[in-house]
């Protein structure tokens, strides 16, 4: 391959390390845990025509795991020369990979795959509060990070059917259903996601009812086995869900009890599903994340 202006081997590293710690192992919020074509080059050694090849498999897989479809990239050829600007690769590769970094939690649908995992039902009535929390555990503390900076979401979704129809019942049918599903991962909230959560519960969903049911909420949190997770070294998440039903019916005198009361009944489900990274990368292979195991507690309250 012939030169333009010198791409000093310094430079290509610089943009290949961005690529390892995207695809690789990498460190805290960034590292998919997958193999990484690309390698660093030694200063006075020429970069090859199939270095920048495995370098651009690289960006390849990284942004259409992110965005669903193949980028704007640059393919060289061999004779071309390799300089600097917009249609050179070193300068393109930087760009997509700065863009990468950016958007490193992304994950496009058709790179993902939802499995159902489980699944807890409470069929007694009730007029206080419900509450039952996941235990979602890691084999190691990298596998949580891949699994996480990868896209990796878990989910929970919440459903009543089957009761007594009255404007207490239906107000937490409308609520629920609502509500529908609702993850948890890296980046689901600016304030409480995967690497802001302590060994302390963290409210990272609420929502509550219409009037006159306002008092009545639904709330997720979230917290891990760590005292601090900024840098991904947990290996257990928990998250709790809340049905509270703080909602008191007037006084018998003013006419406006709605009965039975307080009591709702009906059969109460929680679903919990799994979002993960899948699909093909290039030249070979497949996108591998290790799912953690799951253990939903029993729905418990009154």
């Amino acid at each position: 391959m012939t030169s333009g202006t010198q791409i000093l081997a310094a430079q290509y590293v610089t943009i290949q390390d961005k690529a390892q710690s995207l695809m690789g192992t990498g460190a805290a919020t960034r590292g998919y845990g997958q193999t990484v074509q690309s390698a660093d080059v030694f200063t006075g050694n020429a970069i090859t025509k199939a270095q920048w090849d495995l370098l651009r498999y690289d960006i390849v897989n990284i942004r259409v795991h992110q965005d669903g479809v193949l980028p704007n990239i640059v393919t060289i050829a061999v004779g071309d020369p390799v300089g600097f600007g917009a249609a050179a690769p070193n300068t393109n590769y930087d760009t997509l990979l700065e863009t990468a970094i950016a958007n490193r939690f992304r994950i496009d649908s058709s790179q993902s795959v939802v499995t159902a995992k489980a699944s807890g039902t409470y069929t007694t009535a009730w007029s206080n509060s419900l509450t039952a929390t996941l235990t979602v555990t890691f084999s190691n503390s990298n596998d949580a990070r891949y699994f996480f900076n990868s896209g990796g979401k878990i989910r929970f979704t919440p459903s009543l059917t089957g009761g007594t129809v009255t404007p207490q019942y239906t107000a937490w049918v409308n609520i629920l259903n609502s509500i529908g599903t609702r993850s948890f991962g890296a980046d689901t909230d600016p304030f409480v996601s995967y690497y802001n959560l302590t060994n302390t519960f963290q409210t990272y969903y609420t929502s509550f009812a219409s009037s006159p049911y306002s008092n009545n909420s639904y709330t997720l949190e979230a917290r891990t086995d760590v005292a601090n997770n900024s840098t991904g070294t947990a290996t257990q998440l928990f998250l709790r869900v809340t049905l509270a039903d703080t909602y008191v019916d007037p006084d018998v005198a003013t006419g406006n009890v709605e009965p039975p009361g307080d009591s709702v009944n009906g059969t109460l489900t929680i679903a919990v599903s799994e979002l993960k990274a899948a699909g093909s990368l290039q030249p070979s292979g497949s996108f591998v994340i290790t799912s953690p195991s799951y253990s939903l507690s029993a729905i418990t309250g009154s």
